[in-house]
């Protein structure tokens, strides 16, 4: 299952959007917030867990900074695949995201046709022998 984060509900409708224009079908959960996703992997039956989790900056409550540091502080999803997708260009918050422990960084590209770097990802983590 992917989990995307993102409080821009046009940015979560346009990243399915591409994922499937990409050849993605597999299970995806939008989740608006970062405190909406800690409260989901806080929870004991959780069921599907993430595979990987697709991640915004910018959102209220917990940002993506906050969010990956209790992520990679989490016992059961600390080594989970993170990949930041923001509209953030700025070198300095590249380089906290992967201090924080993020596997890649991504600007969000201006076209869906430009997601096919984001959809390769996925595909890479949902993979059966990605996570075996």
């Amino acid at each position: 299952m992917v989990y995307l984060i993102d409080d821009d509900y046009d940015d979560l409708e346009i990243v399915q959007e591409a994922l499937l224009q990409h050849s993605y079908k597999g299970p995806v959960l939008t989740i608006d917030n970062g405190k909406k996703l800690m409260d989901q992997l806080s929870d004991t039956t959780l069921s599907p867990e993430p595979r990987v989790i697709v991640l915004d900056l910018n959102m209220p409550l917990l940002d993506g900074f906050e969010t990956l540091e209790k992520i990679r502080q989490h016992p059961m999803f600390s080594a989970l695949p993170v990949i930041i997708l923001t509209a953030s260009a700025k070198k300095e918050d590249e380089i906290r995201s992967f201090e924080l422990g993020c596997d890649y960084f991504l600007t969000k590209p201006s076209k869906i046709s430009e997601y096919s770097t984001l959809t390769a990802l996925v595909k890479k983590f949902m993979a059966p022998e990605a996570n075996s």
